[in-house]
């Protein structure tokens, strides 16, 4: 009973979460929303019986992810702000287009909402005896059964990873446009920032005229 009753407290707070993640305004709030859902889920896990899912839950998405995301949020704030001043005066044509794509979104979530609710109530569940499986049950098929699939996930994690940082690492053509220009305004006689620089040699026809006025 008390079981029964945690699930159902765990399922209602990854609802909650994943609405409140839904319908925030801030990406603060929004990263807050989605770990109070997956935790919810880790929850989930636990109540099941399944202790080694739910701690990978808390450790590698409610941890890992979430702290990630946090990073992400927090280095691209100053470029997002930025970017939102430059668009704000062309912002006003496109704000009459906000509607249309509220109504789409409302439709695909409720088309998407019906087909799910089709097929769970359709489909014949089965009650399942669960077994005791422990972590180190776990590692041993992870290991020795999928040994291959594992090693291939990780490949692919670390050549994502790479891609990452090389795209991270490329230079933004807008910058390099004006470091090329102010080389060139500096070949030219002039400063990088367009001023032309003082002429410091005297003309020898000045100093004449000088020299016969005295």
């Amino acid at each position: 009973m008390i079981q029964t009753f945690l699930f159902y407290c765990y399922a209602a707070l990854a609802v909650i979460g994943a609405i409140g993640l839904v319908r925030a305004h801030k990406l603060l709030h929004s990263v807050a929303w989605t770990l109070l859902a997956l935790s919810a889920v880790a929850g989930l896990y636990f109540s099941l019986g399944s202790e080694f899912l739910g701690a990978m839950q808390l450790f590698v998405y409610g941890g890992a992810v979430t702290i990630l995301t946090l990073f992400v949020v927090m280095l691209t704030r100053q470029g997002a702000q930025e970017q939102e001043k430059e668009d704000s005066s062309a912002s006003a044509p496109a704000s009459a287009r906000v509607p249309v794509k509220r109504l789409a979104a409302l439709v695909i979530s409720l088309v998407l909402f019906c087909v799910l609710t089709i097929v769970f109530v359709s489909t014949p569940w089965e009650t399942v005896v669960p077994s005791p499986q422990t972590s180190a049950s776990l590692a041993e098929i992870l290991f020795s059964r999928y040994m291959l699939p594992f090693e291939i996930v990780g490949l692919a994690l670390t050549i994502a990873l790479i891609g990452a940082i090389v795209l991270a690492r490329e230079d933004d053509p807008g910058d390099s446009a004006d470091a090329t220009d102010g080389v060139a305004g500096t070949d030219d006689g002039g400063t990088a920032d367009g001023t032309v620089a003082a002429d410091t040699d005297d003309d020898p026809g000045d100093a004449a005229e000088e020299g016969n006025a005295l």
